[in-house]
């Protein structure tokens, strides 16, 4: 059986991707701290939710990603 061997390259873009995709998150969380005038508290106590917005937006890329990497396969045919 053959191994899958991943690129330093591949896992440094991904690894980037997923901080981008987490400072836009943290920022969206400042960003509703000041609007709403929260407590300061409210940066770690949604950490949780920072995560889950991290994923989401990781997942969102990753789809656009794999949509135009498939419509890119197509238009070379």
């Amino acid at each position: 059986m053959k191994d899958i061997v991943i690129p330093a390259r591949r896992v440094r873009t991904e690894m980037v991707t997923l901080l981008v995709c987490f400072l836009i998150a943290m920022a969206l969380n400042v960003l509703a701290i000041i609007l709403y005038k929260s407590p300061v508290s409210e940066l770690w106590t949604s950490i949780l939710y920072v995560l889950g917005a991290t994923a989401f937006l990781y997942a969102v890329w990753t789809a656009l990603r794999l949509v135009a990497y498939g419509v890119k396969r197509l238009v070379k045919r």
